[in-house]
């Protein structure tokens, strides 16, 4: 049951299982937002629980002395910036495992949490319910197994099912919801994974399942990689020092923002390269990864762009990548084909001019492309024999029509 009520600014405080990395940094956009709600009001309600450890006030209908803010951080930070004693609040009586789910979905529904935001608060969750030890015996008969292999090996051979999923927009503490955070984890990792899937994506296949693995793994990469995925405001000091060390543009963002790029997943399989297939003393992986970032990302560049070039230098690794080199050998791999590839991508972003050298021109731009069509058009319509010849005929009608307008003789 939801309540809605009027609470008090000091009987809130920020539930740590909210999503949002850094709620308030005072930065430009809470700035704008605190005056919104200065001259505005609050909106929108913000969503509460009651501190599990405190019982109702006696005698006051239900009030509790204090709430947990699931989702709202930065509307609370900021009607505490512009004066307000209280704010208007929605209280539901929540678990962890609720208020982790409620605070990933109001977030990513307002397009408030970065790629990062949404891998941690996934991890978060998935932490609640993925199992602590490989399945010994099939849960439904009790037949001895071994291991998560063997539970779907069984259930293949037998009538046995894996639990039933809650469906994205089921509500909790109901018969058919099979979780309970403080009793109940799913017997095997892809269970839990499903599960995920289930509730964030709406899907169980293959596909979604790949997307909330490579959620789960993105919050496992180093804190300097998993920077590249937080808004500038949300890093912190030593994390935009890394990125500014290795030539990153600290006031980009890497990722949609709605955690289903596939931005991440190509950093993942970069950093994941360098750890399996280049020796400690050849590369750090860390290291590695920004500097190819850093080497590869252009001002220009899409984010389909920057995956498609990440997957080529990849690629480029490992295909000349060899067991047998020495460290210093790999090293030297690693920096010649970083540095071809940096180089190609100059000679496609860049056109030389003979009276502008090194004029940077957006070969991929829509206006780029529309003139590529509007010039095969032309080409094909004055049956020009090539590039030169129609330039030429283009170049001579202008003049003369320059000519003509201008009186010259």
């Amino acid at each position: 049951m939801i309540d809605r009520k009027r609470i008090p600014i000091d009987q809130l405080r920020v539930d740590p299982i909210q999503s949002r990395d850094r709620p308030w940094t005072g930065d430009e956009d809470d700035r704008q937002l605190v005056n919104s709600i200065g001259t505005q009001g609050l909106m929108q309600d913000l969503i509460v629980r009651p501190i599990n450890d405190e019982s109702p006030s006696d005698g006051d209908g239900g009030n509790y002395d204090s709430y947990a803010i699931v989702a709202g951080s930065r509307r609370y930070h900021a009607a505490m910036e512009a004066g307000h004693e209280e704010v208007p609040c929605k209280v539901f009586d929540a678990d962890d495992l609720d208020a982790a789910w409620t605070s990933l979905t109001e977030n990513t529904t307002r397009k408030e949490l970065s790629e990062q935001e949404i891998a941690e608060q996934l991890k978060l969750i998935y932490e609640f319910v993925r199992p602590t030890a490989e399945p010994d015996a099939c849960p439904r008969c009790g037949t001895t197994i071994d291991g998560e292999a063997g539970l779907h090996s069984h259930y293949g051979q037998t009538d046995c099912t894996p639990p039933s999923l809650p469906s994205r927009d089921q509500a909790r503490n109901v018969a058919e919801d099979p979780i309970d955070p403080t009793h109940d984890r799913f017997t095997t990792d892809r269970q839990a994974k499903r599960y995920l899937a289930s509730r964030f994506l709406g899907r169980t296949d293959d596909g979604a399942i790949d997307l909330i693995t490579g959620h789960l793994r993105t919050a496992e990469l180093p804190q300097s990689v998993q920077a590249l995925f937080k808004r500038p405001s949300e890093r912190s000091e030593t994390e935009t020092t890394a990125l500014r060390n290795y030539a990153i543009d600290t006031k980009t963002t890497l990722g949609s923002g709605d955690g289903h790029s596939g931005t991440s997943r190509e950093v993942i399989a970069l950093f994941d390269t360098f750890e399996s297939e280049f020796a400690d003393a050849a590369v750090d992986p860390t290291d590695a990864v920004l500097e190819s970032i850093g080497s590869l990302h252009r001002d220009e560049m899409s984010e389909q762009e920057l995956r498609r070039t990440l997957r080529d230098f990849r690629h480029g690794l490992v295909a000349d990548a060899d067991a047998s080199l020495s460290p210093a050998e790999q090293q030297q791999l690693y920096t010649e084909t970083l540095q071809t590839h940096a180089e190609e991508l100059q000679s496609t972003y860049e056109e030389v001019e003979p009276n502008r050298p090194f004029k940077r021109v957006d070969v991929l731009g829509p206006e780029t492309q529309r003139h590529s069509r509007w010039h095969a058009r032309a080409r094909a319509i004055r049956d020009a024999s090539g590039h030169g010849d129609l330039v030429r005929q283009l170049y001579h009608e202008r003049l003369e029509t320059l000519a003509e307008e201008e009186g010259w003789s």
